[in-house]
């Protein structure tokens, strides 16, 4: 069985070479590739890939989706780090379907002050769930920032059903011609007429 070849210099100590040899992976450039890509790494490796991307905040109980999209947006998250965005991405990204960061509110003592509402979509939110995202609220936000009050809400999607019934309809009665002598009937006519006269004389006394 030939050695693996190795970059060891040909002057390399039997201990160097041991060590190369017992480090060495039986595993394509391709394969080890995949190990450090967060789509493609196998999900037992996922958590050490995360620790290796510097994941701040790490949930076993998160879904696979969930783990593989926080891997995948570490590098985002540490670049804009101290920023809403991280704030908002970095709970997005942990399974919330809706959040809502709220800066400087109008009853604040400070400036720094910000409060953040989080929801989620036809499924519990458990306490457990609120302490995960206080804690990445923590990691990615602006350390002189201050987190006043986190609001959760469940929201729950539906279908409304409407049900209509209209029914018309007209009855139409067909009689047989039946020819009737038409008489106009006498009406009375009556005629009325008043006169009003009236003349008025002014008598002035003589002249002497």
């Amino acid at each position: 069985m030939s050695s693996a070849p190795t970059l060891l210099p040909p002057n390399a100590t039997p201990l160097e070479r041991a060590l190369a040899k017992a480090c060495a992976m039986p595993h394509s450039p391709e394969e080890i590739r995949k190990l450090w890509n967060h789509r493609t790494c196998p999900l037992h490796l996922l958590p050490w890939l995360a620790w290796a991307w510097s994941v701040d905040e790490w949930d076993t109980a998160w879904t696979e989706a969930q783990q593989r999209a926080m891997v995948g947006a570490s590098i985002k998250l540490h670049k804009k780090k101290g920023t809403v965005w991280a704030v908002r991405e970095a709970l997005l990204r942990s399974g919330l379907e809706s959040v809502r960061v709220i800066e400087k509110p109008a009853d604040a003592a400070h400036w720094s002050h910000f409060d953040v509402d989080i929801a989620v979509v036809d499924r519990p939110l458990t306490q457990g769930a609120i302490d995960r995202a206080a804690a990445l609220i923590e990691e990615n936000k602006a350390q002189r920032s201050v987190l006043r009050t986190i609001r959760a809400k469940l929201q729950s999607t539906g279908g409304i059903y409407f049900g209509m019934h209209l029914q018309s309809g007209d009855v139409c009665t067909v009689m047989p011609l039946a020819p009737q002598d038409i008489t106009p009937e006498s009406l009375p006519l009556g005629m009325a007429m008043a006169m009003h006269d009236a003349i008025t004389s002014t008598i002035y006394p003589a002249t002497p």
